[in-house]
């Protein structure tokens, strides 16, 4: 299939088929369930909320439920094709359920994160203009009331649907979910669905600025697993039981339950958000054989005496976010003889590479391409650049445009032309490769800061910061001097211990700490000492925010 005329879509050895409907695959392995011929019988999704409370859907409910949600957008919604659906719910199994309703109807998904603010919520709902709301009882007032007031002012919402597991909710205009879903037939024709149609809106976490609207596709949501990137790449097998703790609202919590049904895997859910010890308990008490937890979970955990904990059916820890220490990845895999993994990729571009299941682990790095990706290193004039050499990373997308890509970021076509340069996707970030084909990502091109001729990375500096005992939490942005040169300021929040300590003796210690660690080049010149830092939804720090600010602020000395 041609993708924007002189790209093919897919890979050498796929090309993407001209129809496709995910639901197809579920139906297919509802079918092997039904007949005998499922070799591994994990439920399709297993779901707890903590209290004891728990539901297991097979292949074949998740088929049938699945139909019945479809019919209730259908009939009762008036839901068609190419209508946008904003969901709005806690992890409850009804999410998912939701992304296959999507599927079957050809609805285009809309999730969205429930810590999201009023104000965000609002900008989010007028640039979509929704034609149908989902949400849940334990949805904030406040939230709900905003998804209100723009259905009242909007002739194009056709239906506010509301599910109830949880909490009940009896809102005025709103239709109960889960009395329609009980009265609807689970006889529902899925459509025909060009791979090319859109199926999702996925937000991005919002740290280079606002949120971004990017749409994918039934081929790019659906797709990934049959360019053999499962097989060689994350490895989820039809007898796992994969876990993910991502929250509703982002890529990755559909994506990997697309992963996992690709191959007849079974996917984990747990309702609540579990600190360290609690993701713990939730290892021995299921068996979950697969987890893409956040890298704070990791971190948290190995603060928790290990050696209590022996996790029988784990054997696959992977994450993704900001670079994993490389203490905490030394702790848990002593702990638990298995390594933790990280994988690289964008809302945009999907999963891009990561350390295949039985592979090599190497510290810092995110592995190696999925092979269907043309992963490359290049400099300023898209010049691949030898190993060992830092550069723009960078994915060739002609002559063959890597299934998992986006279409577009909605609404904003010059957006969409400046991701891409010559053959290559712009990732946006900085990195190198190695002689062994090892990928590792440095920071954001923005991030770079340049002192004196040098190029200072901000997370080496800050990952040296954060090993001294003042340091809770630390971010290092470009800030100007006096004369309007770049240099590197370091945003401390202080431990408990050293709240009380006169703050220029702080300040000389830290930089003495990096002076010592790592170099004097790399020693931030400012230091202020913050009671918290911005972070996104998904617990990035927001460091252009703190960069305008010092830029914004910024006076020229007058000679």
């Amino acid at each position: 299939m041609t993708m924007d005329g002189d790209s093919i879509w897919g890979s050498r050895d796929y090309q993407v088929p001209q129809y496709f409907n995910f639901a197809d695959v579920i139906d297919d392995w509802a079918e092997k369930e039904k007949h005998g011929d499922k070799v591994h019988y994990n439920p399709a999704l297993w779901w707890s909320d903590g209290d004891g409370q728990e539901v297991k859907w097979s292949f074949q409910d998740l088929a049938s439920i699945s139909k019945k949600a479809a019919n209730v957008l259908y009939t009762v919604a008036n839901v068609t094709s190419g209508d946008r659906v904003m969901v709005l719910v806690p992890r409850i199994p009804e999410y998912w359920l939701m992304q296959v309703a999507c599927f079957r109807t050809g609805a285009i998904l809309v999730p969205v994160p429930t810590n999201i603010g009023c104000a965000e919520l609002q900008r989010r709902i007028f640039l979509i203009k929704p034609t149908c709301f989902v949400s849940n009882g334990v949805i904030e007032n406040n939230l709900l009331n905003t998804i209100d007031e723009f259905s009242s002012s909007s002739s194009a919402v056709k239906c506010r649907l509301m599910f109830n597991r949880m909490k009940n909710s009896n809102r005025n205009s709103w239709l109960s979910f889960d009395e329609l879903l009980q009265q609807a037939s689970s006889d529902y024709q899925s459509v025909n669905s060009l791979s090319s149609a859109p199926i999702a809106i996925v937000f991005t976490s919002g740290t280079t600025g606002n949120a971004k609207m990017v749409e994918h596709s039934h081929g790019s949501w659906g797709l990934q697993n049959r360019t053999g990137m499962d097989r060689l790449g994350m490895g989820i097998i039809e007898s796992d039981l994969v876990w993910s703790q991502s929250g509703t609202g982002w890529v990755i919590l559909l994506a990997m339950a697309v992963s996992s049904w690709s191959v007849g895997a079974g996917v984990f859910a747990h309702y609540r958000n579990l600190n360290g010890r609690e993701a713990l308990e939730i290892l021995l008490e299921f068996p979950i054989t697969f987890t893409f937890l956040l890298p704070s979970i990791y971190i948290n955990a190995v603060k928790e005496d290990l050696r209590r904990f022996h996790f029988s059916k784990l054997s696959s820890c992977m994450t993704t976010g900001e670079p994993m220490d490389k203490e905490v990845m030394l702790k848990w895999k002593e702990a638990t003889g298995i390594d933790i993994r990280s994988i690289y990729g964008q809302t945009e571009a999907g999963a891009l590479c990561c350390t295949p299941r039985n592979g090599e682990v190497r510290i810092g790095s995110v592995g190696q391409p999925f092979p269907s990706v043309d992963l490359v290193i290049t400099d300023d004039n898209n010049q691949e650049v030898s190993p060992g050499h830092h550069g723009r990373v960078m994915v060739r997308v002609k002559p063959y445009r890597p299934v998992p890509f986006f279409t577009h970021y909605v609404d904003d076509p010059h957006r969409t032309a400046a991701c891409f340069s010559g053959d290559f996707y712009i990732t946006g970030d900085i990195g190198f490769k190695d002689e062994d084909g090892y990928f590792w990502i440095l920071g954001r091109t923005d991030d770079i800061i340049f002192v004196n001729g040098l190029n200072i990375n901000p997370h080496d500096v800050e990952h040296c910061l954060s090993g001294h005992p003042a340091v809770l939490e630390c971010a290092v942005v470009s800030s100007p001097n006096t004369t309007g040169q770049e240099c590197a300021k370091a945003f401390v929040v202080l431990s408990s211990e050293f709240q009380n300590k006169e703050e220029n003796e702080v300040i000389t210690e830290l930089q003495d700490h990096m002076m010592k660690n790592a170099g004097a080049w790399m020693k931030p010149a400012k230091v202020e000492f913050v009671d918290s830092l911005p972070h996104t939804l998904t617990g990035k720090i927001k460091r252009k925010i703190l960069k305008e600010k010092e830029w914004k602020s910024f006076k020229p000395i007058r000679y």
